[in-house]
């Protein structure tokens, strides 16, 4: 079976679910995710005062809204508790950076087998 994980954002009582990133819940099952949770964490984490090459330029108060935070990668087996109240005490915000990711071009194709990445390279899954 093994241990399910999610990202966690414990200042802000907010969540990834990597399922609606299409990864699994392991932690190397979206760990090594080019395309899903792991972006969205890198999207959430970011801190610039300026936009450049291969950066994000949609505007969502998401982007960068965990940086400085604490953020940990909970999973199922801690002693903690965290994981089994993570539905019922904090806010999965999966969707909007979903939809950040989706505005740049950086979510897979799942019918072509292909993503178009920012830096315009076709990448096969």
């Amino acid at each position: 079976m093994g241990q399910y994980f999610h990202p966690v954002n414990l200042d802000k009582k907010e969540y990834l679910h990597p399922h609606k990133f299409d990864d699994g819940l392991k932690l190397l099952e979206f760990g090594c995710s080019a395309d899903g949770t792991m972006t969205a964490l890198a999207i959430l984490l970011r801190r610039s005062s300026e936009g450049g090459g291969g950066d994000i330029h949609t505007q969502s108060d998401l982007i960068g809204s965990w940086a400085g935070d604490r953020i940990v990668i909970i999973g199922d087996y801690d002693d903690s508790g965290l994981y089994q109240m993570l539905e019922s005490k904090y806010k999965d915000i999966s969707e909007g950076i979903l939809k950040v990711m989706k505005k740049e071009g950086i979510v897979r194709d799942k019918n072509s087998g292909f993503s178009l990445r920012p830096d315009m390279i076709l990448r096969g899954k």
